[in-house]
């Protein structure tokens, strides 16, 4: 990836960041009437800026590669121009009439956002009779049969799954005029990059490819840029930036401290309505603090990947119909997930890369219908081995108010050394009880 920099045009939304004149509403980006009576059910009345960005650029038929924040509207941005375009060439060219024969292909990261994103793209969809599938890993061979039972304009998939199904002849990529890849810095880095690039150079070279993000590391970046599609790059204000409407509180305490704190933050929290997500870095920590917390009387819902996909689907679906105070996940919900009336955010481990960070705070501080970015609060556990880590993660996040001063626990007394071992062995207790009580009987 040496040599010189060649970029396609850039363009900016800084002159577009508040209310534009020329486009106050839905109606005046030139979406059919059938889309702005969905969005207006949705009670959805003015663009975001990304969507006021890429919508017309997408329309267009152009290749680009979006850049917007986490909550800023990436999937209407996207999937409202799609919905269109394919009503146009239907209109054109006559109905989808083969099964698994989609003329536009979603890529995104998870099972978790390939529901999201179909669940958003079908409240849209029935405005302009556009019919959207989805196939994702963990996914049956029956389900996914159902899925492609019959034809689609539209199939939301993981690049993995899908070019597993391309390969057998179960899914024809060859009619697709359109190939977006969502979370792109996720399916273009290395891991994901294959599986992504074969899904999408086995559709038509004439296919229009649009990019979406919230972080790009510059290689990636530089990559997708250079591709033959020369896509133009549409980067919305304050990408990279944590939400201004956000209050980052950072707690320095010792790793033995971590789950006393976390349940004095959850009891601090006065409002019993108010409900967040906490991230941890391994599936077993995040077990750990479920067991930990709800020891001290607080109601956690725990999703990972090593649960089952039917298994992760039943928990969030229990978390969004209101049941815990408490989402607690690993990386697998930073990404994309929107859960509405979210307040807080709980790091209780750092993200390894800064980048991901940006990923999970934008769980909160999201654009609302009023087209106005809500409030929240972060809480970062910060230990003495965080500190560079941290200032890292400030030095991209520099958008956000950072409460660098304010300790949660400055009032706490440090346990002694044979206080945080003791301490260890009541949970170490805790865990071989739980296991007793998971064997089965003999």
């Amino acid at each position: 990836m040496g040599g010189a920099r060649s970029y396609p045009p850039r363009m900016s939304t800084s002159s577009i960041s508040g209310r534009s004149p020329s486009a106050p509403s839905f109606s005046a980006l030139g979406l059919l009437p059938g889309l702005v009576r969905c969005l207006d059910e949705a009670h959805l009345t003015e663009p975001s800026p990304v969507q006021r960005l890429c919508i017309h650029a997408i329309l267009g038929g152009a290749s680009c590669l979006c850049l917007a924040p986490t909550g800023s509207g990436k999937t209407l941005a996207y999937g409202l121009p799609v919905l269109q375009r394919l009503r146009g060439i239907e209109d054109a060219e006559g109905m989808v009439s083969t099964i698994a024969r989609p003329r536009a292909i979603i890529l995104t990261a998870t099972r978790e956002l390939v529901l999201q994103t179909e669940r958003v793209l079908k409240s849209m969809g029935h405005g302009v009779k556009q019919r959207v599938r989805s196939v994702s890993g963990g996914q049956t061979a029956s389900d996914t049969r159902k899925q492609l039972s019959t034809p689609c304009e539209v199939l939301v998939a993981n690049p993995q799954r899908l070019r597993t199904l391309i390969a057998a002849g179960t899914v024809d990529p060859s009619d697709a005029r359109i190939v977006i890849v969502d979370e792109a810095d996720t399916l273009l880095d290395f891991g994901q990059r294959e599986d992504t690039v074969a899904c999408i150079d086995a559709t038509p070279a004439t296919r229009q490819l649009v990019l979406v993000s919230a972080t790009l590391p510059e290689p990636i970046r530089h990559w997708a840029l250079n591709r033959p599609e020369r896509p133009s790059l549409l980067e919305a204000k304050d990408t990279h930036k944590a939400p201004s409407t956000i209050q980052i509180k950072n707690v320095r305490l010792r790793w033995t401290e971590k789950a006393d704190v976390a349940s004095d933050i959850l009891v601090a929290i006065k409002d019993p309505t108010s409900r967040g997500i906490g991230f941890t870095n391994r599936r077993e920590t995040a077990d750990e603090v479920a067991a930990a917390l709800t020891e001290r009387g607080h109601s956690v819902i725990v999703v990972h990947g090593a649960w089952l996909p039917r298994e992760r689907a039943a928990a969030l679906k229990r978390f969004r119909a209101g049941e815990g105070r408490l989402l607690l996940t690993t990386e697998l919900g930073g990404r994309g997930l929107h859960i509405p009336g979210l307040t807080f955010v709980l790091n209780y481990d750092l993200p390894e890369r800064p980048s991901e960070y940006l990923h999970r705070i934008g769980r909160i501080g999201r654009l609302g219908p009023d087209g106005k970015t809500t409030a929240g609060t972060v809480y970062n556990f910060i230990t003495p081995n965080d500190e560079i880590k941290l200032k890292e993660i400030e030095r991209l996040a520099q958008g956000g108010r950072l409460d660098t001063g304010e300790a949660l626990h400055a009032q706490r007394a440090r346990p002694s050394k044979a206080e945080a071992r003791e301490r260890g062995e009541q949970r170490a207790a805790v865990k071989r009880t739980d296991r007793r009580a998971r064997r089965p009987p003999k």
